[in-house]
């Protein structure tokens, strides 16, 4: 055990022992540091708060006590049982039935997007003629790291990626009147790929 090691162990050690806040430990010390330490303390938290089917939309006495302490952003109130029936019904009849009974997302759908949010992640897309793919990447992310995503070859011969929001990809029925349209963007080694983007990667091999 190296000796940073053993001091983020100390801290984290003092920090549990004497209820301080444990996030000292980022202030502290480096995320290399932190990562290496394999501390389960310091990883992100989401917190799944289970209630009743009434309590869904608005949580109740114990949910609001919860939010008191831990905070609201972390923090996601679903009903185990509403996404149960919700899984059993068909793609169709899902939405007339959250409709129903007034939820505007699945329990599974903001797990999702709480988890993009803590982990700091962003998602962009390829398309081609036999497939559209969905890429995971981390917020920030330049066009050359987005595209080692797909294979490291990419991402060493980067030269350009044509780019077009996924919006106007949609709107514009794809790449060719995307296009035509003006909406597409060639952008190069410094761009930071956005949340959404639809792109083609050009490179040399």
């Amino acid at each position: 055990m190296t000796r940073s090691s053993l001091k983020i162990l100390e801290v984290a050690l003092d920090c549990i022992n004497n209820d301080k806040d444990i996030s000292i430990l980022k202030s502290q010390f480096e995320t290399k540091q932190l990562n290496q330490s394999g501390l389960l303390s310091i990883k992100p938290k989401i917190f799944v708060c289970n209630v009743d089917e009434q309590s869904v939309q608005e949580g109740n006495q114990y949910t609001k006590d919860f939010i008191e302490k831990f905070g609201e952003e972390n923090t996601l109130i679903v009903s185990a049982d509403i996404e149960n029936q919700i899984n059993e019904l068909e793609s169709s009849e899902r939405k007339n039935y959250m409709e129903m009974i007034g939820l505007k997302e699945t329990g599974l759908s903001m797990l999702i997007q709480k988890g993009y949010k803590i982990l700091e992640l962003d998602t962009y897309f390829t398309s081609g003629p036999e497939e559209t793919r969905a890429w995971t990447i981390q917020k920030n992310c330049t066009a050359p790291k987005a595209a080692g995503e797909i294979h490291t070859d990419f991402e060493k011969g980067f030269i350009r990626a044509e780019t077009v929001s996924y919006e106007d990809f949609i709107a514009n029925d794809g790449w060719v009147n995307s296009k035509t349209n003006g909406k597409m963007r060639l952008e190069g080694k410094d761009y930071i790929v956005k949340d959404g983007d639809v792109l083609n990667f050009r490179f040399n091999t």
